[in-house]
């Protein structure tokens, strides 16, 4: 079958007009409908039930001290890697800390920390929570900080405070 070369021609630049439509209507529908992602979440208490009622009664505890009380603050706010000529090991000493935290923090009015506070419970029996713990708790204590871990009692804290460390 011989084509002519007009209609040959006229062919090959429809199918091209149809591909570039094709790829025109693709890229189109792509942007017009990408999904919002900045929906995809939904409000949440920065306090489980628990921590919130551990809360109440710690709050009572540190306005008695004159002290105040920061939630859930991120260890990488508590502890820095130290400096190194090593980049990697700097970055794999940071990601270790960047998002874990700790359930409270008893402040002064300067805001110095002056006890931390983790309010642990069952889950911190589970083998990947006392590897984290055992972390947490060394990088704390070599970096001079005071953690009291606590099933809910508040003891002592209490006697923590009564004493002169806060003044």
């Amino acid at each position: 079958m011989n084509i002519p070369q007009n209609s040959l021609s006229e062919i090959l630049f429809a199918a091209t007009a149809v591909v570039a439509a094709i790829i025109f209507i693709a890229i189109l529908y792509h942007f017009t409908h990408r999904r919002d992602i900045t929906k995809m979440y939904r409000r949440t208490n920065i306090l489980t039930d628990r921590e919130y009622k551990f809360y109440l009664k710690l709050r009572d505890i540190a306005d008695e001290a004159g002290v105040r009380i920061f939630t859930k603050v991120r260890l990488a706010d508590l502890v820095e890697p130290k400096p190194t000529d090593d980049g990697s090991l700097r970055m794999e000493c940071f990601n270790k800390i960047r998002a874990k935290h700790i359930d409270f923090a008893l402040a002064d009015d300067d805001t110095n920390i002056l006890v931390l506070i983790e309010l642990d419970d069952s889950t911190h029996e589970r083998k990947d929570r006392v590897e984290r713990d055992k972390f947490v708790d060394a990088v704390l204590e070599n970096t001079g900080y005071l953690l009291i871990r606590t099933y809910g009692d508040t003891n002592e804290i209490e006697e923590f405070l009564s004493t002169e460390n806060i003044g």
